[in-house]
């Protein structure tokens, strides 16, 4: 798969509006071990791989070591800590970016990784609507 530039690993809500929305501008590949998360994957025109993805060799036979965009969106911070640490330490990649349920986990994180923390953006968007009135 050497024309992907783009993975997604983690085929739920977030990754698979990720893929639709990234997939009409790049070639993705969307990695999930849940078969029936990436059968939900509509209307979307790249590669799919149920696998784990804490498999290295797995990951080098995809090309996931030469990709330009690493996007970690599992539902286990912890998962998404270690595939931030292979994609930095072991490919030396640099643009990588997951989420993060817990914020106080994103200080164990290298970084370079951007992290993605839904409750802490949840919370400035409602204390940014309260102090705007809530018309938004």
């Amino acid at each position: 798969m050497n024309d992907v530039n783009t993975i997604i690993i983690g085929a739920g809500r977030v990754g698979n509006s990720l893929a639709r929305e990234l997939g009409k501008k790049e070639s993705i590949l969307v990695i999930d071990r849940d078969k029936n998360k990436i059968e939900r994957l509509t209307d979307f025109s790249g590669f799919v791989e149920v696998a784990d993805a804490t498999d290295v060799n797995f990951l080098i036979q995809n090309g996931a070591n030469e990709v330009e965009k690493i996007l970690i969106v599992t539902d286990d911070d912890n998962i998404n800590i270690f595939l931030a640490d292979v994609f930095v330490y072991l490919f030396n990649r640099k643009n990588v970016c997951i989420r993060l349920k817990d914020s106080r986990k994103a200080n164990l994180v290298d970084p370079i990784v951007k992290c993605i923390c839904p409750f802490d953006l949840s919370l400035s968007d409602f204390l940014n609507q309260m102090e705007e009135g809530g018309n938004h």
